[in-house]
Formats: C-alpha cells, sequence, structure tokens
C-alpha cells in the first residue's frame, strides 16, 4: 500500500470525558523502506488546519498508546492552535525494525515530515520538539532546511559526535556505553546481552563481541578512534555523526536551544552556539538553567538556590509552545530573547543575558599547595565513585564524600576565599605530575564547601600523558592542562575550593597505563604517580569586582 492509500485509511478517534472532546488518530507510517513506524497524533476540529508539533520518541513501551488520556493531556497544545504527532522510532516501541541508536533517523524523519504534509490539518508549518535523543533526531536531517519547518526546540543534545562518545580520549562508558548497550536492539528479543560483561573489563574493543556475541559496527567503530583530529568524525563512517555536526549552521528557522549547568551536554551545547556566525544567532536564542539532563533539581541543589523553581523543568517560563508563539506572531519570545544566551548564576540567584557565555575577563588562579602527592593507580581495581557529575555525564551536581576519601584519590584543599568570586565561563587547572608508566591518566574534580560545611560538585576532567606528550620518557615530570565545561556561579567569602586528583573516575573507561590505544590494550600496568603541588594550579575567570 502506498503513502497516499495509508493516509486515506486513517481514521480519527473521538471520546468525550468529563464534557471535554478529545480526537486522535493512530497509524503505521511507512518509512522509505516499507518498515513501519507507530505515529500517533492529537489533532483538532474537523475542518480546522493547523500548524503541527512533531516529536519522535525511543522512549516508549512496547504497547500502543492509549488514545483517551494522551489526547486529553494535549488540550493545551489544541487550544493554543497546534496538533500534535508523535512517533515512535525505528525498533522502539511498537514500530518496527531494529533499532541502532542514530542510524535511521534522517530518513525516517524526513519521511514523518513528508507523511505529516499529507495530513488534513496541515497548514504549511510544522515545529520540532524534543530533548536529548528526541532533539537528536530532528538534528540529524535539519541541515535539509525544510522550508515548512517554522521553528525547532530542541534542548540537552550536543550534535558533536566525538563529545557524546568521548573526553579527552576516554569512553564515555555512562552515556556513549550504557545507554547505547540498553538502547540497541531494545525490541529485538532475540538478541542477548551477557550480565556480566562490564565496560572496565579489557580489552574494550572486545565489549559488544562479549556483550552481544556479535559486533556492532556503529558503536565499533568509534572505540578506536579517540582524537576530535581523527578523520573517523568527519566520515561517513557508522557512528561517526558527521551528518548532524553542522545541521544548525546550515539551516534557517528560528532554534531555541536549551540546556543546563549540569546537563552532560553543557560544553557541546555552548560550542555549538559560539561557532554559528552571528547572523544565524538573530534568530535563535540559547537557555541555561540550573537542572541536570532529566530535567531534574539534583537533591543537593535544593534550597541553596534561592528564588529558582525547585521541581523540574518543567517549572520554567519559556515552554516549546512559547517559543512558537512568538515566532508565529513575530515578537520577542518572553525569557528566551533572540540573538542572546539567557543563563541562571547559582548562588548568585539571578539570570542574566548576554551575547555569550564567555570566560570571565579576571583571572583569580590558585597553587594547589606544596610538596609532592603519591598514590598507586591500579586499573583493575574499582574506579573512584565522584557521586553525581560535572557536566560530563548523568547524575547532576551531588555532595562529595571527605578529602582524600580513597588511598589512590589525593585531595588539595585551599584556604578559605578571601573575597566575592562571581565565577564565569570554563575554569582551568595545570598539574604537574609524573608517573613510573609509559604513560597514565590524571583526573580532576572541583568542589566547594559552603557554610553548610558541605562539598558541592562544580567540576570535573579528565585526560592522559599520552593524549598531551606523545613521547613520554617514564619519571620525567610534565604539565597536564584541564578546561572545565562552562559554568556561572558565585563564591562568596569563607567559602572554600577543593580539587581532587585520580587517575580514574567512575564516568570514564578505565586507563590501562600502557603507551597506545586504550581500546586495544589486553594486559593494563599498575601506575605510581605522583602530583607536585607547588607546580600545579587551578583558574577561574571571573567578573570584574
Amino acid at each position: 500500500m502506498n503513502l497516499l492509500a495509508m493516509l486515506a485509511a486513517v481514521a480519527v478517534q473521538t471520546a468525550v470525558t468529563n464534557g471535554v472532546g478529545a480526537r486522535w488518530f493512530e497509524d503505521r507510517m511507512p518509512a522509505r523502506d516499507g518498515v513501519k513506524l507507530y505515529t500517533f497524533g492529537a489533532v483538532p476540529e474537523a475542518g480546522v488546519k493547523c500548524p503541527i508539533v512533531i516529536q519522535r520518541n525511543p522512549y516508549v513501551k512496547e504497547e500502543r498508546i492509549d488514545g483517551v488520556p494522551f489526547a486529553s493531556r494535549q488540550q493545551q497544545t489544541l487550544k493554543r492552535g497546534y496538533a500534535y504527532v508523535i512517533q515512535h522510532v525505528r525498533g522502539a516501541g511498537v514500530s518496527e525494525g531494529r533499532r541502532v541508536p542514530y542510524e535511521h533517523e534522517r530518513e525516517d524523519g524526513l519521511a514523518l515530515l513528508e507523511y505529516v504534509r499529507r495530513l488534513p490539518w496541515y497548514n504549511g508549518e510544522i515545529y520540532l520538539s524534543g530533548g536529548s535523543y528526541l532533539s537528536s533526531v530532528h538534528w540529524s536531517y535539519l541541515d535539509t532546511n525544510p522550508p515548512d519547518v517554522k521553528g525547532a526546540a530542541l534542548a540537552i543534545q550536543d550534535v558533536n559526535r566525538y563529545n557524546i562518545c568521548y573526553r579527552n580520549g576516554f569512553k564515555k562508558w555512562h552515556l556513549h556505553g550504557s545507554w547505547f548497550m540498553k538502547e540497541y536492539a531494545k525490541n529485538d528479543h532475540s538478541v542477548t546481552r551477557n550480565p556480566r560483561v562490564k565496560f572496565a573489563d579489557f580489552p574494550l574493543a572486545d565489549f559488544t563481541r562479549r556483550l552481544f556475541g556479535h559486533p556492532v559496527e556503529a558503536y565499533d567503530n568509534t572505540l578506536c578512534h579517540p582524537r576530535p583530529d581523527d578523520p573517523f568524525w568527519t566520515s561517513d563512517a557508522p557512528g561517526s555523526g558527521a551528518g548532524y555536526r553542522h545541521a544548525l549552521n546550515r539551516s534557517t528557522m528560528p532554534v531555541l536551544l536549551k540546556t543546563a549547568f549540569y546537563d552532560i551536554y553543557t560544553e557541546g551545547i555552548c560550542d555549538m552556539w559560539r561557532e554559528i556566525p552571528s547572523a544565524r544567532r538573530a534568530n535563535c536564542a540559547l537557555l541555561i538553567d540550573a537542572y541536570d539532563h532529566g530535567g531534574k533539581l539534583a537533591p543537593a541543589m535544593k534550597g541553596t538556590l534561592g528564588e529558582f523553581p525547585g521541581g523540574s523543568r518543567a517549572d520554567e517560563n519559556v515552554g516549546d509552545l512559547d517559543w512558537f508563539d512568538a515566532i508565529r506572531a513575530g515578537t520577542a519570545c518572553a525569557g528566551a530573547p533572540a540573538n542572546r544566551t539567557r543563563y541562571y548564576a547559582l548562588w548568585e540567584n539571578a539570570w542574566h543575558e548576554e551575547p555569550a557565555l564567555t570566560d570571565g575577563s579576571r583571572r583569580v588562579a590558585f597553587t594547589l599547595g606544596e610538596g609532592v602527592r603519591a598514590y598507586t593507580y591500579d586499573p583493575k581495581r574499582s574506579l573512584p565513585d565522584f557521586p553525581g557529575s560535572g557536566a560530563l555525564g548523568f547524575g547532576s551536581m551531588q555532595v562529595q564524600p571527605e578529602p582524600n576519601f580513597r588511598d589512590d584519590v589525593v585531595s588539595f584543599v585551599l584556604p578559605p576565599l578571601t573575597e566575592r568570586i562571581d565565577v564565569r565561563g570554563r575554569m582551568t587547572a595545570r598539574l604537574t605530575v609524573a608517573s613510573d608508566c609509559e604513560d597514565t591518566c590524571f583526573c580532576i574534580v572541583v568542589s566547594v564547601k559552603k557554610p553548610d560545611g558541605r562539598w558541592y560538585l562544580l567540576r570535573e576532567d579528565i585526560t592522559s600523558i599520552g593524549f598531551q606528550h606523545a613521547a613520554y620518557t617514564p619519571g620525567e615530570k610534565v604539565a597536564l592542562d584541564f578546561r572545565c565545561a562552562d559554568h556561572a556561579f558565585r563564591l562568596e567569602k569563607g567559602d572554600q575550593l577543593r580539587v581532587d586528583v585520580a587517575s580514574g573516575n567512575n564516568d570514564f573507561a578505565p586507563h590501562g597505563n600502557v603507551k597506545g590505544e586504550q581500546a586495544l590494550v589486553r594486559e593494563p600496568k599498575v601506575a605510581h604517580n605522583r602530583v607536585f603541588a607547588a607546580e600545579s594550579s587551578l583558574t577561574l575567570f571571573a567578573l570584574e569586582k
């Protein structure tokens, strides 16, 4: 059956609950290769034409949508003049096909646009909505710049696949690891998973074979390309994500970007904003709030942020429909000004607007102390667990353990601050280190002690000697540079900063202390590492006094 015949068979269903009528349809839209994708819509009264908001979702149950409650929940969307269409992505929910994250999203998304254009309610306007992977499905085809896609509200999703997979050569095993493995072939019950397989097992390159019993090309391809300048990341190879990279630059519709200072994609989304030409920013906006990737306020943050909404991102005053309404009316969107970055500074408890979030002009540097701190790093031992994540993984801001909480973690507690500091941008650190191995890694975790006596996570970063110094001689003293994700927060007089240094972090795959591609290391070594405190520092970028 061709697409037009399928559309002719779409039937609208109606129900009345407490005097309110709900209208919806459900269908199995044929993708371009014939795979049927489950598609559901809440629609207006017969004869009404209106803009249509579309969303494509992998995080759905293997069951049809219950039409009455779903359509009833969309009453406000309909009252504001929009129809709403949602589709289960390939291999998820009750859509056919095998789910391989990021594959097929471009052609399936374009097929959905074609489908929506033939719906009887279509008025020539389509709007895109989504967060995280639900944004990524739209980024996959945005470079085609469909003329009837009049606007998009795309939250918490970076378009740089390297950032999604790696940090300075370290595989993000919670992000493009456990998430990918959960999503891959999720509805194909013939695919089994070996529960004994762990990301910490060596070699990492064999991971999918150990887990599934067969290789997964889209994942395996990423494992041996740990450097951002590797040609793989601009190639057409499965897993590279090259088609997503410049989607924002190559489109023209107004786009609202949303992220949070404890989102997993904070830095990448800020980089997206900095990279697009000023002319492209003219009809776009960036909103950065204080939530985490899931749109929640971490328990450690509740009660510390003044007037900031305390529940979820749903409390924010800029919703997708607000952005779409402003586009349709040709007016400014309150709370998301075009060509501006609006962000919430933690502990200052205030919103700010700038063309872009940039590093503060005042450098405030701290030496880590005196002497030499030594520790042993064993890659086969469980990695240190620093609760939460400083914008590189899941978990948001969390309270940290007391200093030196493990024998393979060294903590540098700085003296109480003597002034108020309003920090802006990407703090940096430099560690002077040495190791008895030909390569090893170091991570930093920066936290702040507030008057309540608890240590609050600020930021983290990780790198290796080999990533920055290709020809390292064991025992040699070298400097390693770190640059953390964007942030905005206030430090008060009396606050204390702390820098934890380790050679492992539970957000990343372990380093084998062997020179070469880490995914290929089969026999890791134990490293004895040293940090030279007087030659190591933390630098904040602050607003002028």
